[in-house]
């Protein structure tokens, strides 16, 4: 991340592998290591499967959005839910 950075990278999409598509909610220990690396915005994905993961992912500073994949399309809640709790 920090070599995309020098590199010229405006922001870093980071997904983590380990828990794409597990729904066991976002590594928050691994976006929050990169947000503090990085002085770019973070968008973090992989492992979303409710609200509570997003509230929880917002407690990490540097992180400007969020992709939800699965959990979305698969209803488990709404893109107005979540932008509202992104919003609060």
């Amino acid at each position: 991340a920090k070599e995309a950075e020098r590199r010229g990278a405006g922001e870093i999409l980071l997904t983590s592998m380990d828990g794409d598509g597990t729904q066991r909610g976002y590594d928050l220990k691994l976006t929050r290591a990169i947000a503090d690396a990085v002085s770019v915005p973070v968008i973090a994905s992989g492992g979303v499967s409710s609200l509570a993961d997003i509230v929880a992912l917002k407690a990490v500073p540097g992180v400007d959005g969020v992709i939800t994949g699965k959990a979305l399309y698969e209803g488990r809640f709404t893109v107005a839910e979540a932008l509202e709790v992104l919003a609060r």
